[in-house]
């Protein structure tokens, strides 16, 4: 069966109670758990071995090589007498929120080892006391989310786990356990105060949302919900309708198996088994039944009758892709499983598209209304957006002054506001600092979108993804484990699927990228990215936390050529990112083409063409050099602490050359010394340049802007 982890797992938890501490330290101690080294669990004595951490870490054991074998050992060591999970259900024994190799409940040393059995009993017995709870969440590193992933293993008919997922999937307040709009956002789950009691009216209001529904498909629900590679509920979700019998002899079609019915039909009763079929594929007026068109995240309104409404439910497989079968199932989570009477009359039809009368019959439905409500609220929530056709990595790169940062504002903004870049105009530009991610120290928001950060020699792995950093509380020094930028915005983007993040890098090539980026380097592929086919997710150094980049975070780099070409930059680099070239407009409509008579554009074609013959394209002048340039005095400004100095860096310092790019104009005066009480001989002859003084009336003259394009080439004798 689907959820036949369930009793396996209850069954277990009664053979750990009832064997006690000294039990369950030997059998820990015989079990294999697969690892090239024992678990944490083993690794800080006896008194530290306690029942939370032990099933935290077998569930964190449901991967393809280690489930099989670690729950094949456990089931014959604890002679588990109901049989044990298959396959099917491997995936629905959801992890702990931080699984990993070695994971624990707690930090491993000086663990209240009494208080933990207490509660451990406790919730075995579906009975909790609110202070053992409540003391529980203060041993060091249990959260709400590990505690209670575990409670809902333990005993799932009982508890839910609650967890940042049901805040993004139902949008709670899980400050106070009130019921808010299902699109609002509220507070990461680790910045709130929870106890007991908020955690309880949690579960009700979730129990509420999935009438009759049983804790582990509820469970099942939120987690596809918020995993964005089986997204369920979107705007594209479409809604059919089966009917189901009450009665009869007619083989399978059930809604329920009921005492006094025989074995086959237990078996094949839709509620039960989360699924729903038909007896063919086509009605016998020969008209098919659309049995191969419910794609995962449909919804199945299951119906008797005309009038009788038996349940609703959401589809995660549909095995009549491949032809009709009388073996093969629409699979569903149920999401409600009340059999009430339809506010009207229902057309009495096959398996089909639902048509409007059916619609109506169940959303008006008082029992069925707060269902279609939450589909209704999940389909404006999770918009399915088609592919973006921004690449998720991309560096502009090209001369200084192109740009690069500033397109950088216009494109991060179009892909979080969903508009095409031209639409991206100045007032949009100007809300560019609402929509920035809080990258402070401080727990952020995570609000804001778009994050920047630059990069330099110094900059580092630890600044990127995460580091050790020291700490000071009082006079004492310690140290703690702090995430980057990065991986705070993946972290962010990862919880929160339905909206698009962007990192922007300045200066991507300054940094030593395979320095910064370690792993990531692989992680950030297309391809590589969490929900696509070759996914990769990697133990992260410092945390030993599981870590994989989502498909909703974009990295957009801007690259200096004048620092670094594009031909030599790291292999690895190019290959993943997307480049787009940026170089001077000369033409640009924000460059002046008469300031007292001198045509700026034209400086600028002449300069560039010039840089192009000396050096090379990749380090011109860009056009933003001349931006709002409207006035001689703006002009003198731009040449004397921009321009110039530039020249000076690309020709390191040869005045000959950057005299050449000017057209010979005075800005750079040459002066011919002969003077052997100088030198020492008479005949000596060399060159000597002067920058032109800033107070010189000459850098006010248009001459000499235009003499720098008015020459129609350069002359052997300028070179």
């Amino acid at each position: 069966m689907k959820y036949d982890w369930v009793p396996w797992f209850t069954e277990l938890s009664k053979k750990i109670l009832e064997g006690g501490e000294a039990d369950l330290i030997n059998r820990s101690k015989q079990i294999d758990w697969r690892g090239s080294q024992p678990p944490s669990l083993l690794n800080y004595g006896d008194e530290n071995i306690d029942p939370f951490s032990f099933i935290y870490l077998l569930a964190s054991k449901n991967t393809t090589n280690q489930f099989e074998p670690v729950f094949r050992n456990v089931h014959k060591l604890f002679d588990i007498s109901v049989r044990p999970p298959t396959e099917e259900s491997q995936s629905l024994i959801i992890p702990p929120p931080q699984a990993g190799f070695g994971v624990l409940i707690h930090e491993g040393e000086n663990v209240d080892r009494v208080l933990l059995w207490k509660l451990f009993r406790q919730t075995v017995e579906g009975a909790i006391v609110p202070d053992d709870f409540d003391q529980a969440l203060k041993i060091n590193d249990v959260e709400i989310s590990n505690l209670t992933q575990t409670m809902f293993l333990i005993n799932p008919n009982k508890y839910l786990p609650i967890d940042d997922r049901v805040r993004h999937v139902l949008g709670h307040s899980l400050s106070d356990g009130s019921k808010s709009d299902l699109k609002v956002e509220s507070k990461s789950l680790q910045n709130v105060n929870i106890n007991y009691e908020s955690i309880m009216r949690i579960t009700k209001e979730i129990k509420d949302l999935f009438p009759n529904c049983e804790n582990f498909e509820i469970n099942e629900f939120i987690y596809l919900q918020n995993n964005r590679k089986h997204r369920l509920i979107t705007n594209h979700s479409r809604f059919f309708q089966v009917g189901t019998q009450s009665d009869g002899e007619q083989e399978g079609d059930y809604w329920e198996y009921t005492p006094g019915d025989d074995d086959e039909i237990r078996r094949l009763n839709f509620k039960e088994n989360s699924w729903v079929f038909t007896g063919s594929d086509s009605t016998s007026g020969g008209t098919t039944y659309p049995i191969q068109d419910p794609q995962e995240g449909d919804v199945i309104l299951v119906r008797t009758g005309r009038q009788q409404g038996r349940g609703v439910g959401v589809v995660t497989k549909n095995e009549y892709q491949d032809g009709w079968a009388k073996d093969r199932r629409i699979h569903v989570i149920w999401i409600n499983k009340i059999t009430e009477t339809l506010a009207s009359m229902t057309p009495i039809l096959g398996f089909s598209v639902v048509k409007e009368p059916t619609y109506q019959a169940f959303a008006e439905c008082e029992e069925y209304s707060s269902t279609f409500d939450l589909i209704e609220s999940l389909q404006k929530k999770y918009i399915d957006v088609p592919q973006t056709k921004y690449p998720l990595n991309l560096i502009l790169y090209g001369p200084p002054g192109t740009g690069k940062t500033w397109h950088t504002v216009k494109l991060s903004l179009s892909i979080v506001l969903g508009k095409k870049v031209e639409e991206v105009d100045e007032e949009y530009r100007e809300k560019f600092n609402d929509h920035q991610f809080n990258i402070s120290d401080d727990s952020s928001d995570g609000s804001g979108q778009i994050a920047f950060t630059t990069f330099h020699q110094n900059y580092a792995y630890e600044d990127f993804v995460e580091g050790i950093r020291p700490t000071v509380k009082g006079r004492e020094v310690g140290y703690e484990i702090r995430d980057g930028i990065f991986k705070k915005l993946a972290k962010y983007a990862e919880d929160n699927p339905d909206k698009p993040y962007v990192l922007i890098i300045d200066e991507i090539n300054r940094g030593n990228i395979a320095k910064i980026f370690g792993e990531l380097i692989t992680l950030i592929e297309d391809s590589k990215r969490l929900g696509e086919p070759d996914a990769k997710e990697v133990i992260l150094p410092y945390s030993q936390r599981s870590f994989g980049v989502p498909t909703n975070l974009f990295i957009i780099g801007t690259m200096n050529t004048a620092d670094r070409s594009i031909q030599i930059l790291d292999t690895a680099l190019r290959r993943r990112f997307t480049f787009v070239e940026m170089m001077p407009l000369t033409s640009h409509e924000k460059i002046s083409t008469d300031i007292n008579g001198i045509n700026c554009q034209e400086i600028l074609n002449r300069m560039n063409r010039r840089i192009f013959g000396l050096l090379d394209r990749e380090r011109q002048i860009g056009h933003t050099y001349f931006f709002d340039v409207t006035t001689i005095e703006q002009l003198a400004d731009v040449f004397q602490n921009r321009i110039i100095p530039l020249l000076q860096e690309y020709f390191f310092d040869d005045w000959s050359k950057i005299r050449t790019v000017l057209g010979n104009n005075e800005f750079v005066q040459e002066d011919n010394i002969r003077d052997p009480s100088l030198y020492g001989y008479r005949d000596s002859e060399i060159k000597y340049y002067e920058r032109l003084p800033a107070r010189d009336e000459k850098w006010k003259d248009p001459a000499h802007y235009i003499k720098i394009y008015s020459l129609s080439e350069v002359t052997d004798s300028d070179t």
